[in-house]
């Protein structure tokens, strides 16, 4: 069984563990191209906005501060600001567990599975949202401990900044505001908080952070709401949203580790029983910051749900599954230490944790899959599929490139990739004709200025002339001249090309007129 006098002489060595995991963060953000999605953000943080199509600009704040304080963007002077939000989450968790548990065993524990986990191992220091957002979460969390151990209610306005930066980070940050709520109503001494006026002030400040979100909206006719409720609407079909629903809740395994998983899991639903037996404000609390874990779980099975659209949640529950399996004064912990040996279930879980992403890192780095199979995965390898032949597609970009030409391609991700790895990083055009909108779509509406150029258009598949199934942009140039394409080597074999071609006299009214788009998935 684990105890504070194991903690006191092991605490050197668990603190060693998580100093580990941030030095490894560090090579990784040195080593690693940036990936799709990283890249998009990037150029989000080039053109500077209130919010954007996909999401909140949290992400683009944080790396143009970085780029500008560097003087370049590389992979590491992009990934910079999320080194120290994994840094501050990682005090949080510790903190919060530390204030709620009163326990230095529980508080480092809860850090190091915090860290352990599989998303946090290998996307800690990555460039997307996640990592600001659980930043401001975890904030929103400590906070609320915070009143718990102090009862000095102007902790709410800080309460109030963290959810408002969370959502300035991630829309899913806006599930603060129910968490909280139901906390509050969840016991009588707290709903007499809401008889106060500090949670209403909090709320308030947490209004006027979102309001760069709510201004970016209206301007654009709410596009980026409707954008999230269609990308999360999912398939009609009945037995498409059951798998869809199964396939979101088992990579959850994958996500947080089967051991970790099954454990905050069990915690939650033995919490869930204790509560209704005894109220506890603690324990409420890290139920209710949650919420996301149960929310997705459910609605997985409604609409499409995206394996960490729910990570949030884990920070609490994780939070309280330790404290849980770690109390020994606990009769349910004292039943289980009979049955399962708390220390080795702990160690096993950082084992297999630290295997899967050590294969997924050996898959990356050296190819563990023949190039036969990889190249009949393409995109479902999306470990190969991200991280090989980019910087060497912009070479090879930058030296068909001549003076006059525009660059552009037919999906925001290769564009985005195109503007990082392309040497001098030019801005790349969005071109292409079918009606999924994206950001590029609000940065460049129409393609008037592009009219006589002549464009250097890259894209998965070769440009080709319109045909029954498929409808490009071939007929809009006065003349195409394929070029070399570029071939992805994967065991010295290309198991995937990327063509480029160059297309003169480009004119976006005819035959068929190009743009400007609708940003609501439907013809303008």
């Amino acid at each position: 069984m684990l105890t504070e006098d194991s903690y006191r002489s092991e605490k050197w060595l668990l603190l060693t563990a998580i100093a580990v995991v941030f030095i490894w963060r560090v090579a990784l953000s040195f080593s690693i191209n940036l990936i799709p999605d990283e890249c998009s953000y990037w150029t989000w943080s080039r053109r500077l906005d209130w919010s954007y199509f996909d999401n909140s600009g949290m992400v683009a704040y944080l790396i143009r501060l970085s780029t500008e304080i560097f003087g370049r963007s590389t992979a590491f002077s992009v990934r910079f600001p999320f080194l120290i939000t994994s840094l501050i989450t990682t005090i949080l968790v510790y903190s919060t567990a530390k204030i709620l548990s009163r326990s230095g065993l529980t508080a480092i524990i809860s850090a190091l599975l915090f860290n352990l986990a599989p998303i946090s191992l290998l996307g800690g220091a990555a460039a997307v949202h996640d990592n600001a957002l659980m930043m401001f979460w975890t904030l929103a969390l400590w906070s609320c401990a915070k009143f718990l151990e102090k009862e000095d209610y102007r902790l709410f306005y800080l309460t109030g900044v963290a959810t408002g930066l969370a959502v300035l980070s991630k829309y899913t940050g806006a599930l603060l505001f129910p968490a909280i709520l139901i906390w509050l109503l969840s016991s009588k001494k707290l709903r007499e908080v809401l008889l106060r006026k500090e949670p209403w002030i909090g709320a308030i400040i947490a209004s006027v952070c979102i309001l760069p979100v709510l201004w970016w909206n209206y301007q654009h006719d709410w596009a980026s709401f409707k954008h999230i409720l269609f990308i999360g609407s999912g398939y009609n079909g009945f037995f498409r949203r059951i798998s869809d629903g199964f396939g979101y809740n088992v990579s959850q395994f994958l996500t947080i580790s089967p051991l970790f998983y099954t454990a905050i899991v069990s915690g939650v639903l033995i919490s869930m029983f204790m509560e209704l037996r005894r109220e506890d404000v603690r324990r409420s609390l890290l139920l209710c910051m949650g919420f996301p874990v149960f929310l997705f779980a459910v609605m997985s099975f409604k609409g499409h749900s995206e394996a960490n659209w729910g990570v949030t949640g884990y920070l609490s529950t994780g939070i309280l599954a330790v404290m849980l399996f770690s109390d020994n004064s606990d009769p349910v912990t004292k039943f289980l230490s009979k049955y399962v040996n708390i220390r080795r279930y702990v160690m096993a879980g950082a084992m297999i944790s630290i295997l899967m992403v050590a294969l997924v890192v050996l898959h990356g780095w050296l190819g563990l899959l023949p190039a036969a199979v990889e190249r009949k995965l393409g995109k479902d390898d999306r470990i190969i599929w991200e991280t090989r032949g980019w910087g060497g597609l912009g070479q090879h970009v930058a030296a068909l490139k001549q003076d006059g030409d525009i660059i552009a391609g037919d999906s925001y991700q290769l564009c985005a990739l195109l503007e990082f790895n392309i040497p001098g990083q030019p801005k790349v055009r969005y071109l292409a004709p079918w009606d999924r909108p994206t950001q590029f779509d609000v940065w460049n509406s129409s393609y008037k200025d592009l009219k006589n150029k002549n464009i250097l258009f890259v894209s998965s598949k070769p440009l080709a002339p319109t045909n029954q199934t498929l409808t490009t942009i071939f007929e809009n140039f006065a003349h195409v001249r394929q070029l070399p394409y570029y071939s992805v080597i994967y065991h010295g074999e290309p198991i995937r090309e990327v063509y480029v071609c160059r297309g003169y006299g480009f004119d976006p009214f005819k035959p068929r007129r190009l743009g400007p788009r609708s940003l609501f998935y439907s013809d303008p």
